[in-house]
């Protein structure tokens, strides 16, 4: 969700007066070619720039109401797929086979555990579904346990869906397969998702909520000295002092120290944390 973070208001004023000040330039420089520098060029290219303005704000509001239609469509199906992992077998089987109806004509004759067995353009498909958490791959031997069950019970079809990725193992066991397989990843079901339940204002308010949560300064302190980032402190320490020695700047140790002792930081901040766990 951190990658639908907006803009901060610096950055917008800054996009905005960029625009604004490219549209003067064309138009000012358009009519500075024609009639050269002089007043009556400089008013009617300010006048063409404002008018070039106002065409690339209408525009781009245009292009923003087509981008917010996508991205509540993008968000209401990444939440959708989060609720789902907390239904019951059949409801998310049920719900799953509601996305794809939307937009197939996927059609289930015979429910059975986690997918069932039906028609779909015509052809017999079996179809599964794996609801499982994102940071949690799919394996090669669950996908192989479905292609072996899609050849005893003989369909010409296999639709599978997924709402965690494949593991490279499983990719290729997938590609490799003698029955007809359709994939339906993560990314496909949220749209499909997406598209049936777009996310509301109130959606919207309590992502925000949920982002703006301020945290404590143990918790800052816990990010700012996180064992992973030790590392990269000491060689920002380590090229910053080199730095010095090598152009004698003053203020290259300033910097330097700092990272230095964010690594000391890091260092004393996991020793305590391993003997707090111990004991």
């Amino acid at each position: 969700m951190e990658r639908y973070r907006p803009k901060t208001a610096l950055a917008s004023a800054a996009d905005h007066l960029l625009r604004l000040l490219i549209a003067w330039i064309a138009g000012v420089g358009w009519f500075v070619a024609l009639w050269g520098l002089s007043l009556p060029a400089l008013t009617a290219g300010t006048a063409l720039g404002g008018l070039f303005w106002l065409c690339t704000r209408l525009l781009g509001k245009k292009r923003m109401q087509k981008k917010e239609a996508a991205l509540r469509r993008t968000l209401g199906g990444e939440l959708a797929l989060e609720k789902l992992l907390l239904l019951s077998e059949t409801e998310t089987v049920t719900q799953c086979i509601h996305w794809l109806q939307s937009r197939t004509n996927l059609q289930i004759t015979e429910p059975m555990s986690k997918g069932g067995l039906g028609t779909w353009d015509g052809a017999s498909v079996l179809f599964r579904l794996f609801a499982q958490h994102p940071g949690t791959e799919i394996t090669s031997q669950q996908v192989s346990e479905v292609i072996r069950e899609a050849l005893q019970v003989k369909t010409q079809r296999l639709l599978l869906c997924t709402t965690a990725p494949l593991s490279q193992a499983a990719m290729r066991v997938a590609e490799t397969e003698e029955t007809k397989l359709r994939l339906v990843g993560r990314e496909e079901l949220i749209q499909l998702a997406g598209a049936c339940s777009p996310a509301t204002d109130e959606d919207l308010c309590r992502l925000k909520q949920r982002k703006s949560k301020r945290r404590s300064a143990r918790e800052w302190l816990k990010i700012v000295l996180h064992p992973s980032r030790a590392k990269r402190y000491f060689w920002y320490g380590a090229g910053l002092a080199a730095l010095t020695l090598v152009t004698g700047q003053r203020f290259y140790p300033i910097p330097a120290a700092i990272c230095l002792l964010l690594f000391i930081g890091c260092k004393l901040y996991a020793a305590r944390h391993r003997a707090e766990s111990w004991s």
